[in-house]
């Protein structure tokens, strides 16, 4: 008789004790959390992307405003085209970038050989996968006027602070 009772106990207990679908349920427990992992990783490859690509625009629009901008017919909106230009149709409104000459001799001119032109971009990325989510893509460049600009009034501004 004492035999049969630990038998039966384990009878009882026996549906409790099988780790035949162990596996497949903590699958399932994970499986939620690796495919938005997946999602995230795709989502930051987009932005690393959209960030290298503003990057490049920039710097060639700010190149652009210091190298060719010296016949005296240099305008903001010649700088700002050439951002929007090189982005790879990332950039569409020109109300996201921001050019401008710097006085960096304090003479008074921003448009001598030594002072400087700036181009930042503030571009808002909105995540594909995670609506609601988004992240400001920033970048700036600065480089110095190789010749002096015979332009008059050229706009100036504050830099990449």
């Amino acid at each position: 008789m004492t035999g049969k009772a630990p038998e039966r106990r384990r009878r009882l207990l026996s549906p409790f004790l099988r780790e035949k679908g162990q596996a497949s349920f903590e699958f399932l427990l994970i499986l939620p959390f690796f495919i938005a992992f997946i999602l995230l990783l795709v989502d930051l490859g987009i932005l690393t992307f959209e960030y290298v690509s503003v990057s490049n625009a920039v710097r060639e629009a700010t190149r652009y405003g210091s190298v060719n901008c010296d016949d005296g017919s240099c305008e903001l909106t010649e700088v700002v085209d050439r951002a929007l230009d090189r982005s790879g149709g990332i950039l569409s409104n020109p109300l996201e970038v921001t050019a401008g000459w710097l006085d960096n001799d304090s003479d008074g001119e921003n448009s001598a050989r030594g002072d400087s032109v700036f181009v930042k971009v503030t571009h808002p990325y909105d995540f594909l996968f995670f609506p609601g989510v988004s992240i400001d893509v920033v970048s700036c460049a600065d480089m110095r006027l190789e010749r002096t600009d015979e332009t008059a009034g050229l706009p100036s501004g504050s830099g990449c602070d």
